[in-house]
């Protein structure tokens, strides 16, 4: 009888010590697992980089101007310039949108003359101001400078051409880029005589677009009503958006 239980009870250990040991190399194998995630350390491995790029039509322009009037007095200045100010974006309203009409800059200063032997004197000030118009439409960039040269502005930079949402292409570049990366990796693990194994790590520079610039000067109409028939001619072209990634693989 004594000897039957110490059996039954050797047998009971056997398999509790037979389950521990399961259960230590399962947990073991799991943790072994979770190392080798994405970022684990490794030394075999191989860095390709991809690029992914569209062509797409802008939608948006940008015109940077300033104002920029003199008075006997700060208060003469700034009442000038208010004025053709106000004439200006009375007349561009219809083509640009008040939330799209920026000030940058607004500027107030003395003009100095040197007088030989004598102080500084002030002659008069200088009032500017620097906006920034976005133009949705861009079949009305050409009539907002003839408006912006028919004000007497002859201070202005751009059109600039860009992609107003570059979001709505970014997933677009990006799955280029990660298949171009993807075949660069294949390609030279077979050179190499190598396997993939996983992904080590990814990382993604920023994507970016080429855009378009207008010389300044070009526009010098004179005259405040616009004949769309006489409005230059203002190609906006194509824009390139780009995504660049870099991916790292473990090969065995």
């Amino acid at each position: 009888m004594m000897k039957t239980s110490l059996e039954n009870l050797y047998r009971a250990l056997m398999v509790l010590t037979t389950s521990l040991v399961i259960v230590a190399l399962l947990y073991a194998y799991n943790l072994y697992k979770e190392s080798r995630l994405i970022g684990a350390d490794t030394t075999n491995i191989i860095s390709v980089t991809g690029k992914g790029e569209m062509t797409v039509k802008p939608d948006l322009s940008s015109i940077t101007l300033t104002v920029r009037e003199s008075g006997k007095n700060a208060k003469q200045g700034e009442d000038k310039l208010k004025e053709k100010t106000d004439k200006l974006l009375s007349n561009i309203i219809f083509l640009v949108e008040d939330k799209d009409i920026k000030t940058e800059n607004y500027n107030s200063y003395p003009k100095y003359s040197y007088p030989i032997n004598e102080p500084a004197k002030i002659e008069g000030y200088e009032v500017s101001q620097t906006m920034i118009l976005k133009v949705r439409d861009i079949q009305n960039v050409g009539k907002v400078l003839e408006i912006i040269s028919a004000a007497g502005i002859n201070e202005v930079s751009g059109p600039s051409y860009e992609i107003d949402d570059i979001e709505n292409y970014k997933d677009d570049t990006r799955v280029l880029a990660i298949k171009n990366a993807n075949e660069k990796a294949e390609k030279l693990a077979k050179q190499l005589g190598v396997k993939l194994v996983r992904i080590v790590s990814f990382s993604e520079g920023e994507d970016h677009t080429q855009p378009m610039y207008m010389k300044e000067g070009t526009v010098t109409k004179n005259a405040m009503s616009v004949d769309t028939e006489d409005v230059v001619a203002l190609p906006a072209g194509e824009n390139k958006v780009t995504s660049n990634v870099t991916i790292t693989f473990e090969i065995r």
